[in-house]
């Protein structure tokens, strides 16, 4: 299928994007890859494989919601061993997090996407190849002020390989300009 890879994602700051460096830097494993800094987000709903005539639709979803920002702790720190992935996510999921998932969620089923069966698990991928939880490993609580989501195209073989369509402001600005090179 040709197209777009394509997901919405909940855009950091330039603050966190540096935090997260920093702590990548200073507590990675050496066998680890670590996330591009601008590559740093967290996914709210992956689309996959998309037809450029379904883009314009994905965009006017995007500037139809109406969210004001919340704070997100990220404050647990996790490992998954099947795709050897280490990340932190909240252990709380704030009631706005939720219900902008969902109102996502909504728009994408009434457009005819399928949406991913398992729970939502907000987290955001610090590294990968990193074949179990390292002992002793801390995350110190991050406190995000969210506040920017955005449509995010993956671009294979690129470095960063995420790369903003179009940016929203969770309070309502729309077509922010994205700036991909960004927190580098």
């Amino acid at each position: 299928m040709s197209g777009r890879r394509l997901f919405y994602a909940l855009w950091p700051d330039d603050r966190v994007r540096r935090v997260l460096a920093r702590w990548q830097r200073d507590h990675l494993p050496p066998q680890a890859r670590p996330t591009h800094v601008a590559d740093l987000h967290l996914t709210l709903h992956f689309l996959g494989q998309v037809e450029e005539e379904r883009l314009e639709s994905l965009l006017a979803l995007g500037r139809q919601q109406r969210f004001e920002s919340f704070e997100l702790v990220l404050d647990r720190i996790g490992h998954w061993s099947r795709p050897r992935v280490l990340w932190v996510g909240p252990s709380e999921i704030p009631e706005s997090l939720s219900r902008l998932y969902g109102g996502l969620g909504q728009g994408l089923t009434q457009l005819g996407f399928e949406l991913d069966p398992r729970p939502f698990a907000p987290h955001v991928t610090l590294a990968r190849r990193v074949a179990r939880l390292p002992e002793g490993l801390a995350f110190t609580p991050l406190r995000w002020q969210v506040s920017e989501w955005a449509l995010v195209e993956s671009r294979a073989g690129e470095r960063p390989l995420y790369h903003p369509l179009e940016c929203w402001s969770l309070d309502g600005d729309v077509g922010m300009n994205p700036d991909p090179q960004r927190g580098l």
